[in-house]
């Protein structure tokens, strides 16, 4: 798919989530990790509207400690993690507003409405490690195209 074609909107799937990542998935994530880093794959530099690093950790950084105090255990994350994690999304909207209250055409857009979306499908454990294995390679693809810090 050539990149001015790609919506990351339109090509999301729930199924990513809910079950697992599949190829699609990866093509996907492939993608958007371009994508937020608002250049083409043979450009030099990041776009004026690309998504940092660091605004991307931000966000990373939960997940991981939420996924670690998880474990294995249905159990905990039931009791202990998923408020944790409901409460995520309000975060995800703050750091979002504050990103675009700068730069109304930044690709933080189009990560919170991806992140919503995600988000909404996460209702047992297993789904939310595939929620967090999802961001991981959105953070890794950035970085790859060289996502600015």
């Amino acid at each position: 798919m050539a990149y001015d074609e790609f919506n990351p909107i339109h090509a999301f799937k729930t199924d990513w989530i809910t079950y697992k990542i599949d190829e699609t998935g990866i093509n996907y994530l492939d993608e958007f990790g371009l994508f937020l880093c608002d250049k083409k794959a043979e450009a030099d530099r990041t776009g004026n509207n690309a998504i940092t690093t660091s605004q991307l950790r931000n966000v990373f950084g939960e997940i991981k400690r939420i996924e670690m105090k998880a474990g294995d255990s249905e159990d905990v994350w039931e009791k202990d993690c998923k408020q944790s994690f409901l409460l995520l999304r309000p975060k995800i909207a703050y750091n979002a507003a504050r990103v675009l209250s700068k730069s109304r055409n930044s690709k933080m857009k189009e990560l919170k409405q991806v992140l919503d979306m995600a988000h909404k499908q996460v209702k047992t454990l297993s789904s939310f490690k595939n929620f967090s294995h999802f961001f991981e390679a959105i953070l890794a693809y950035h970085k790859a195209y060289g996502g600015r810090d």
